[in-house]
């Protein structure tokens, strides 16, 4: 279990906080190597002997082979992703393997926001060495059933990834992702919205307020990084570069 890649400058930062906080978002743009750091973060804690059982990753169904591919190729094969896929019988089986993972040398537990939710019985008693959330705005509502289930897997490390923290604008969506992350950045919702929502009277938001202080209160446990920055824009290759993405708040771009 060590990672074997190497990080653009760019990089290290995520991994070191990810590392000493435990709890974090990473909101790097599209490109900008989430994945990569993310196992780098994993390893090291692994190495250092502060993980010591396997975690789940979870990811759109799209992306898990893609996940299992980027573990073999920066730990070198060192370490093992079990990707949790096929028949409702085949992942009776996977998941029983997960259980017995001492035998079976599994790090790495990848499964999709769907099985979550339809393979319950089972994820709810996988070891949660950490829990990766990719894709994070998947749990960006309070209501859906995916969000209330991945919100029950604690873990001592969490973390969620996301090209963009919020959609639409939309503060009570990062609220929702931050009470996978750490609820305790945000704090209750009912001083949360009074805060920072301005609603009319039959409930509805018409308005957002004092955004300065709540990216200030989320700066502890988010690390954020565009393809346009500085630090960031000399080392990505041409192909990946493109449009940055903004988090937009009442319609005026800020950045988290």
């Amino acid at each position: 279990m060590t990672f074997v890649g190497e990080l653009l400058p760019f990089q290290p930062e995520a991994v070191n906080k990810m590392m000493i906080r435990h709890k974090m978002l990473v909101a790097y743009d599209l490109g900008l190597g989430k994945t990569v750091l993310t196992i780098a973060a994993i390893e090291n804690l692994m190495d250092q002997g502060e993980i010591t059982e396997p975690g789940i990753v979870i990811c759109l169904s799209s992306l898990k082979y893609q996940w299992a591919s980027q573990i073999e190729r920066f730990t070198g094969g060192s370490s093992k992703a079990l990707v949790v896929d096929g028949t409702k019988e085949q992942r009776a089986e996977q998941y029983h393997s997960a259980f017995e993972w001492r035998k079976n040398g599994i790090d790495y537990i990848i499964i999709n926001y769907e099985q979550v939710v339809n393979d319950w019985s089972y994820v709810s008693s996988l070891p949660r060495g950490f829990v990766v959330v990719d894709e994070a705005t998947a749990i960006k509502s309070f209501r859906s059933k995916r969000s209330k289930y991945v919100k029950q897997l604690d873990s001592r490390f969490k973390f969620a990834l996301t090209g963009t923290p919020v959609e639409n604008g939309k503060p009570e969506e990062i609220y929702s992702i931050m009470q996978f992350v750490d609820d305790k950045v945000l704090g209750r919702f009912d001083l949360f919205d009074s805060t920072f929502i301005v609603r009319n009277q039959f409930g509805g938001v018409e308005r957002y307020r004092n955004l300065p202080t709540l990216h200030k209160t989320l700066s502890k446990a988010i690390v954020r990084k565009k393809q346009k920055d500085p630090d960031v824009a000399p080392f990505l290759p041409e192909e990946i570069k493109a449009e940055p993405i903004l988090i937009e708040f009442d319609r005026k771009a800020a950045v988290l």
